[in-house]
């Protein structure tokens, strides 16, 4: 029952903020105990997918992930930041030749072995983003050692390697998500999202890492900050 919940909740058929069930309806519902119905509400708020309001009954919650455009650090650190407990998932991680696209973002000719690890990025045990993450095999000998499912790229990048970043560029915009992303993610087909590229930069200006990051839409927020130019 609970899975089933948390299914709906993520495939958009319950709303953030909209009212669950009653321990009494879900009780009639699956042919179980009002207990066992209850410690699954309580499950879900645990969990971060439900909350509750005394004398009116349990709610929807989806997570809403700041992502922040003004300081360099990697996602982990950003949900931490805010509160929330990260963990991934690694779909794929392997040695491929570095196509049209990835060779542009990387500064490499078309074919240039590179490395693909592929991660779901979760919040709270709920998924935020699918991230594809490439690295020039040249720069990071024995780089499939590592478990990207506890380590932190960017730490492994900086200390381990000793390529300290220096700087990023990024680009993001709309899309929305094809059915083999919308499975990783737990939502629908054609679920808009944001894409976002960067490009990552060490302290000899070398690029070091290029990430297509897709951030579900109604769960991520983007933070920047303007500021005016000298003399303006």
């Amino acid at each position: 029952m609970k899975d089933a919940l948390i299914e709906k909740i993520n495939s958009g058929e319950l709303e953030g903020g909209s009212q669950l069930p009653s321990e009494r309806e879900l009780s009639e519902a699956y042919n179980i105990s009002r207990m066992t119905a209850r410690n699954a509400l309580t499950q879900l708020v645990d969990l971060g997918y439900a909350y509750r309001v005394k004398g009116k009954g349990t709610f929807a919650r989806l997570p809403n992930f700041e992502r922040d455009f003004v300081k360099l650090s990697g996602f982990s650190q950003m949900l931490i930041s805010r509160g929330i407990k990260p963990s991934n998932k690694v779909v794929n991680f392997s040695i491929v030749e570095a196509d049209k696209k990835i060779a542009s973002l990387l500064e490499l000719t078309i074919g240039t072995k590179i490395y693909e690890i592929v991660r779901v990025r979760y919040g709270d045990q709920i998924p935020l983003a699918l991230e594809y993450s490439y690295l020039p095999v040249s720069l990071f000998d024995n780089l499939l050692e590592y478990d990207f499912e506890t380590h932190s790229l960017y730490e492994v990048i900086e200390t381990v390697y000793k390529h300290k970043l220096k700087f990023s560029k990024q680009w993001i915009r709309i899309t929305t998500l094809y059915k083999n992303e919308a499975n990783y993610l737990d939502v629908v087909e054609n679920t808009p999202a944001f894409l976002l590229e960067s490009v990552s930069y060490d302290l000899n200006e070398r690029v070091v890492e290029a990430t297509r990051s897709l951030n579900i839409g109604d769960r991520t927020t983007f933070y920047t900050e303007l500021w005016p130019s000298v003399g303006v």
